[in-house]
This record gives C-alpha cells, sequence and structure tokens, in this order.
C-alpha cells in the first residue's frame, strides 16, 4: 500500500470566512519560519518546538479555532524540519567527498545526527550554506483535524462540513465537485487551499498495489526530447520534449511584451497618467493566465513522466537512473538552450520513476552519473565522443547518445569502484585508469603477434 495525495474541487458561499483564516495562519507561517527557521531549532525536535510555541502563547489571541491553529502550527513545524533534514543530507554528502578517513567520517556523521553541528566549523559552515534562514510566502491555505470535519451526499454531490468553535463563526459547507464514490475522509486530516475562486480540498489515501512489474534488469537515462531511454534503445514520452520547448517560447514571447507593457505602464505613471497606468496593471499585467498556463503544463508533464515510467516498470523488476541532485558544471549554452533547459522537469521524472517502482514492487536504484555519456557502452572505456544525439565510437560506428548512456547506467549498477556520491574526478580517475590499462595490454598483445609493429612505435623503438 502506497499513500498518495488526492484532491477534490470545491465550490463555497464562505469565502470571507475561509479568507480570514488564511490571513490569520499566513501571519503563523511566517512568524514560525522567522523564529525557528535558522539556529532556532538547534537542539530541538518537532514536539520540543511545538511545546515551546504552546508555552509562549503568542498565537493565541487569534480569531481562529484553536484546533485549526494548534494542526497548522504542526503542519509549518514539519515543513520546517523537512527542509532542514534536505541540507543535512546534503551535508552528509559534502563529508563524503571531503574525506576518506573513516574515523573523521564517523565523527562528523555523530556530530550531525546529534544537532550539535555549531561545535565544529565545517559542519557550521556547511549547514550555514544548504539551510538558508527560509522565509513562509504561503498565505492560502490551512489544515483540519481529522474529528473536525464530516461528509455527506447533497442531491449526489459530497458536501464537506468543516466544524469550528461557535465564537468564531457558524460551521463552513464546501460543496465539492466529487459524488462521493471512492472518496473516503475518515480519520484524515484536510488541507484547505483557496485559489482566487476556487478551493481545493487535499487529504491523504491509501493506493492499492499496483500491477505486476517485468522480470528485466533496466538502465534509464533521462532525456530532454524525451523522458526515457531505455538500456534496450526503447524511447519512452517522446512527447516531453515538444511540450516543454513549447511552453518555453511561449513563455518568453509572453515576457517580451509583458516588459513592453510594463514600461508604458512606468512611463504613463511618471508622467502623471496614473488612472491609464492603473488601468495596464490591472488588466495586462496580471499573473491569473501565466500561472493556468503553467500548472497546464506540469500536469501534461507530470502525465507524460508516469506513463513512461510505468512503460519501463512494465518490463523491469530493477531500474537504475543517474543520480541528477547534484548540479553538473558545463560550458555555457546559447540563450535558448539555457532557457529551455531550466525547465527541464527532471525532479518530475526521477519522482515518476521512485513512484511507480515502489507502488508495483520494482527496486530502483540511483547511480552515479558522472561520465555516462562519454563512455563507451560496448567497450566500457572513456573513448569516443558525443555530438548532440549521437555517440561517435572509436572504430567509427555511430549509435544513440541516449541510448549508449542508459547502457552505461546499467553496467554501473554493478561496478564495484563508483559508488553512487563519489566525486567526478575521482571517477574520472578510476575510468582513465582503466582505459590506460587496456591500451597497454592491447599495445602487448599486438607486439607479440606482428613484432614489427613494436618498431613503428616511436616512444617504444628509443626504450
Amino acid at each position: 500500500m502506497t499513500t498518495v495525495t488526492r484532491i477534490l474541487s470545491a465550490q463555497t458561499t464562505s469565502q470571507p470566512e475561509l479568507r480570514s483564516i488564511c490571513k490569520a495562519m499566513a501571519l503563523v507561517r511566517a512568524d514560525v519560519w522567522r523564529r525557528y527557521g535558522g539556529l532556532g531549532t538547534v537542539g530541538k525536535n518537532a514536539a520540543a518546538i511545538r511545546k515551546d510555541i504552546t508555552a509562549r502563547c503568542w498565537y493565541a489571541q487569534l480569531p481562529v479555532d484553536g484546533t485549526i491553529r494548534a494542526e497548522t502550527t504542526k503542519d509549518v513545524v514539519n515543513d520546517l524540519l523537512t527542509y532542514k533534514a534536505a541540507a543535512v543530507h546534503k551535508v552528509r554528502q559534502a563529508i563524503a567527498r571531503r574525506t576518506n578517513d573513516p574515523d573523521e567520517r564517523k565523527r562528523l556523521y555523530a556530530l550531525l545526527k546529534a544537532d550539535q553541528w555549531l561545535e565544529d566549523p565545517y559542519l557550521h559552515r556547511n549547514m550555514r550554506k544548504h539551510f538558508r534562514h527560509g522565509i513562509a510566502h504561503c498565505t492560502n491555505q490551512f489544515v483540519v483535524r481529522s474529528d473536525k470535519h464530516s461528509e455527506q451526499i447533497v442531491d449526489g454531490r459530497l458536501v464537506v462540513t468543516i466544524r469550528i468553535a461557535r465564537q468564531y463563526g457558524a460551521a463552513i459547507r464546501l460543496t465539492t465537485n466529487s459524488n462521493g464514490k471512492g472518496v473516503d475522509l475518515r480519520g484524515c486530516n484536510l488541507r484547505i487551499i483557496v485559489k482566487d475562486d476556487q478551493l481545493e480540498i487535499h487529504y491523504a489515501t491509501e493506493k492499492a498495489a499496483g500491477r505486476p512489474c517485468g522480470t528485466q534488469e533496466v538502465g534509464v537515462d533521462k532525456g530532454y526530447s524525451e523522458a526515457l531511454t531505455d538500456s534496450d534503445g526503447v524511447r519512452h514520452g517522446e512527447r516531453f520534449g515538444g511540450v516543454l520547448t513549447r511552453y518555453s517560447d511561449q513563455q518568453a514571447a509572453t515576457g517580451k511584451a509583458r516588459n513592453k507593457l510594463h514600461a508604458l505602464e512606468k512611463k504613463h505613471r511618471e508622467a502623471g497618467r496614473t488612472a491609464k497606468a492603473d488601468r495596464i496593471r490591472q488588466h495586462n499585467l496580471g499573473r491569473k493566465k501565466l500561472n493556468a498556463r503553467r500548472d497546464r503544463t506540469q500536469h501534461h508533464l507530470r502525465t507524460i513522466a508516469y506513463q513512461a515510467a510505468h512503460q519501463v516498470v512494465d518490463k523491469a523488476a530493477v531500474v537504475a537512473s543517474e543520480d541528477l541532485t547534484a548540479p553538473i558544471k558545463v560550458k555555457v549554452q546559447w540563450r535558448n538552450y539555457n532557457r529551455r533547459m531550466s525547465g527541464w522537469a527532471k525532479s518530475v521524472l526521477a519522482q515518476a520513476i521512485d513512484e511507480v517502482c515502489s507502488q508495483r514492487g520494482a527496486v530502483h536504484v540511483t547511480v552515479n552519473a558522472a561520465y555516462t555519456s562519454q563512455m563507451d557502452s560496448f567497450t566500457g572505456l572513456l573513448e569516443g565522443r558525443r555530438v548532440g544525439d549521437k555517440f561517435h565510437r572509436a572504430n567509427g560506428d555511430v549509435i544513440q547518445a541516449d541510448f549508449n548512456a542508459a547502457r552505461n547506467v546499467k553496467h554501473r549498477l554493478h561496478d564495484p569502484d563508483i559508488a553512487r556520491f563519489m566525486p567526478h574526478r575521482e571517477v574520472l580517475r578510476i575510468l582513465q585508469s582503466r582505459s590506460s590499462g587496456a591500451t597497454e595490454r592491447q599495445e602487448a598483445s599486438v607486439g607479440r603477434r606482428k613484432p614489427r609493429q613494436r618498431s613503428a612505435d616511436k616512444s617504444i623503438a628509443l626504450l
């Protein structure tokens, strides 16, 4: 069983009441992040932070039901500590890259686990780098406790009723667009999100196991033009790049036009024509259409990514993919390339593979991504050259670059020398040593068969 989030859309006539609650909870979120977003969490777990907040009674005077205030505060604290845990994970990777001494690693890991990273200058410096003081900008949501809502079917529609304390107003009724079939909200906390004229109800539910996975061992390469290419040469999600390119180009064109309107609005305002400037800002410089376009594109890309992941798992019991969590420093590309690649949804692809494998009982293993696109997958050596979507082998053959990379990812699954978090310079050293060893063995075998070849090598003839 897998826990997933489902969304119900709802209509309500209680918009002022909901926005009042959201405004109060926005104040709580911002204040908790201000107080505990940095060093305030040192040595404290979630229970200790919530106990501290409750004892100080900072938010007791807010005109909001106490259970909503408490659950939303708990949600904020959990978000804050999740952000901190992500920073700790990055610092652990930095420690692994810094030293190979097991005792020094153990010491640093112990300080990090005990939340005593202030005692070591190196840990303190890295935690400040990755655990920057956060700022809350969320102003449109709150959390309802599981025992404070009830459901019923009215005129074929599911109606959710939020019960709040009498001194803070009447109960809030939310009429959803669902008929209630397959929706079970018992024992679930609800996250209420107000978006302009729309209302969303988020809840967690258990998703049954999916259809069985395959039996093969497959490596996959995440791409731009297509979502995934597997080690058998099959491309999955070929619409992925087209959707990203159209969205990126459309956003660029819209941005250029908005810049001109913004300059025009500024010109009218400086000339004293404030009414005209206000009309331009109100009717031409809004964000509703842009946000809607972004959401549609994200949903489309998510659908393509999950379909591609399911196609891979249909034949695979073990899926190997590249670990692309760390940025890869490359040469500066042309402007359109940077703009399009900046919108590359690699996190969506990684999430799709991970969740589909978990749901269908397959194993997802991430491997070191260094030089998987520069190696020849048929020889295992760092030779050949990648040009665009083609890989030119040393013997003159040309193969598809993503197919070559997927084969290398699969081979790296069983490579005993290259670990997942190994620095790329160390990976390069290992690959170069393998290539030099293969060259020496090849020269020695050729020399035994044809002694005359040795005299043709000037370096050997001088020895």
